[in-house]
Parts: C-alpha cells; structure tokens; sequence
C-alpha cells in the first residue's frame, strides 16, 4: 500500500503533469520534430565523432536523425521534470545544470541503443565515454536553454499609453478554432487554461501576464488563480459557506477574500 500511493502521489504532482503536458507540446508541434530532422540532417552530412569516415551518407544521416530525435525527446521529458523539482531548492541555472547532468545517463542509453542497432556492441570504456559526453552536453544545452529563457525585468516607465485592440490580444495565443468570446482564465502550474465560447486551450504564461491582455473585455481576478469575463457570470452564491460563482459553462469559481469586495461592487455577488 505505501508504494501505490507513493506512486500515485507521484502520477498525480504537478511537476510531472506540466512536463508531461510540455512534452505533449512538443510531440503535436510539427516544428520541433522537423527542427530536430533538420539538425540530424546536419549532423549526418558534418559526419561528426568519427562518423563522416566509418558510414556511409544516406545511413549515417538516417542514424544522426534517430539520436537526435531521440536524444531530443528523452532530454526534455528527464530535464524538464528534474528542472522543476530542482527551482524548489536551487536558483533556476543551477537546477538546469543539475537537470541536465541528471539527463545525461537517460540520453547516454538512447545513444547506446541506436549504436547497438547501427554498430553492434559497445566496449565498457566506450559506454563510459559515452556517458560523460552525454552527460556535459545536456547539462550545457539545458543551461543554455534556461538562461536564454529568462525573462528581462519589463520597463518601469511607461513612455506611451498602449492602444486598447479591436479583441484581447491573448486570443492571438489561441489556435484559431478556439478563439472566441472571452470567458475564463484559470491557473494550470506554469500554464493559465483560457476558455473561450469556443473551447479551453493550455497557453504558457502567468496569470498576471494573461489578465493584461484581456482588455477589452470586462472582467474581474476573483481569486489568485481564476478571472472571469463579467458577461460570462451566470450568478453568484455560497457553496459550503464560501462565496463563488457560477460561470454560464457551468464552472463554479472560488472567490478569495482578497477580491470578495470587488466581485460586491460589480453586481456579482449579494
């Protein structure tokens, strides 16, 4: 019994459900996979790590486009959930380079799969080259990809007031068959959930980030992790004793204290 719940604590924690869903991303992202093709290409015409001499064109770039592939992939699932775990603890570079280092056995057994299949079997001296190869370069490339993430402090004086759009400019997030009429901003770990009338999309950004670019649409922050379109407000009333409010989806949504007098003054709630 405690091992099925430590591991449905596990399944169940949002460090891995938002790695799972960025690798879903990626995995429905067609430009990443044609990227990664793209640089096996690469990698299999340059030939590198003594394999321009020993195979010959056509099946060292089909050998390079499989590592990479799958060097890509097992990388991002293995650094990306390590990464997580590691910024409870560390600065965001040093849980990258962690990350990364912790990835690069994961990423060395890809390899030496792909080199059992194009090779044969491997000596112990050069699975430990292997290794340590593996191991530095996703510790570099995570780095790397988190320092060229990070976000510039915004500007603290604002020079000219922007021009309210047409329609909020985080439908422009949205796939076209989701943008709509704005309805709904909910808090997913690192993502926001944007419902429209059309349907809900995962989008990677912060609340506060989000909710700037709703106007103009009238809406309310009802609680840290939830805002609401006024015209999307079927009633409000308690639920156990607490105020929320029932969307015209049939979402109920907390209201925090923080907002309670605000949702008051805008009809929403007795």
């Amino acid at each position: 019994m405690p091992i099925l719940e430590l591991h449905a604590r596990f399944v169940n924690d949002t460090v891995l459900q938002s790695t799972l869903r960025q690798m879903q991303a990626l995995m429905r992202d067609g430009r990443s996979w044609m990227l990664l093709a793209l640089m096996g290409l690469i990698a299999g015409l340059v030939g590198p790590f003594g394999t321009y001499e020993a195979v010959p064109l056509v099946p060292r770039v089909l050998y390079w486009i499989a590592v990479i592939i799958g060097t890509g992939a097992m990388g991002t699932l293995v650094a990306g959930l390590a990464e997580r775990w590691l910024k409870r603890w560390f600065p965001l570079s040093a849980a990258a380079l962690i990350g990364g280092a912790l990835a690069g056995p994961p990423i060395m057994a890809v390899v030496a799969v792909v080199n059992l299949l194009a090779f044969g079997p491997d000596t112990p001296v050069g699975l430990l080259t292997l290794l340590i190869y593996c191991t530095a370069i996703a510790s570099v490339v995570t780095l790397a990809s988190a320092l060229v993430g990070m976000r510039p402090k915004e500007a603290s004086v604002v020079v000219e007031a922007p021009t309210v759009p047409a329609e909020p400019i985080l439908l422009d997030r949205l796939p076209r068959p989701q943008r709509g009429r704005l309805l709904h901003i909910a808090v997913s770990d690192h993502y926001v959930d944007v419902t429209t009338d059309k349907g809900t999309t995962l989008v990677l950004m912060r609340l506060s980030d989000a909710i700037r670019e709703t106007a103009p649409e009238p809406g309310l922050q009802v609680h840290r992790s939830h805002w609401v379109a006024l015209a999307a407000v079927r009633r409000g009333f308690r639920q156990s004793g607490k105020p929320v409010l029932e969307l015209h989806t049939g979402t109920v949504v907390p209201v925090s204290r923080t907002f309670v007098d605000a949702v008051k003054a805008a009809g929403l709630l007795a």
